[in-house]
């Protein structure tokens, strides 16, 4: 009849339908999570590859964290050596890596040691270096019971000895030791400089 209301057959709604969906956007919600983890985990795995022996040598900010005793500074020393001789650094890398050796130097021993013929001596031994098919494999600094103080001399020196050995391309004699003698003095500021060596003679 006109004016009554027929009613309207209802809508089917299809659970199944409805399951799909979800599951479908739960997948795309996986997938972006796990694209985001991986390309985290991608960063911060290169992040670490970033993270050599020089950019660790380098940010050093001596300024702030100068090393507290002689055998400290003499090991940053080596660590520095080690790394210019034996690790594959950057035109970059070597000139900062110079800076930071000149850092642990008195003012006398800088004046004597220009910074550019310093740079370009250290680039002549490392072509030597690689050309004798030799590296710097370890280096060993004097306990602090073996290093010798002058307390009462103004300023305070201190004497300690240490080595590198060397690897190289010689079948009688694979590997050499490098001994050298250091001097420091303290500065104003307290803190041991270098301010000489020389090729030791106690093996």
């Amino acid at each position: 009849k006109r004016g009554e209301c027929m009613a309207q057959p209802k809508k089917k709604t299809s659970v199944g339908g409805t399951i799909v969906c979800i599951a479908l956007a739960a997948a795309v919600i996986v997938g972006i999570y796990m694209s985001v983890t991986r390309n985290k985990q991608k960063n911060a795995i290169e992040a670490d590859a970033d993270v050599t022996e020089a950019t660790t040598l380098i940010a050093r900010d001596l300024d702030k964290d100068y090393p507290a005793t002689v055998r400290e500074v003499m090991k940053y020393y080596c660590r520095i050596t080690k790394c210019l001789y034996s690790d594959d650094v950057s035109e970059s890398q070597l000139t900062r890596l110079v800076d930071k050796l000149r850092g642990l130097y008195t003012d006398e021993l800088l004046g004597k040691n220009d910074r550019t013929e310093m740079i370009g001596l250290i680039k002549t031994e490392i072509k030597n270096y690689e050309k004798a098919g030799r590296t710097i494999q370890s280096y060993n600094v004097a306990e602090s019971g073996e290093i010798t103080y002058y307390r009462n001399e103004t300023p305070q020196r201190a004497v300690i000895n240490i080595y590198f050995t060397l690897k190289q391309n010689d079948k009688d004699s694979p590997f050499a030791r490098a001994y050298e003698e250091f001097v420091l003095v303290q500065d104003e500021n307290a803190r041991w400089k270098i301010m000489g060596w020389r090729l030791s003679e106690d093996q």
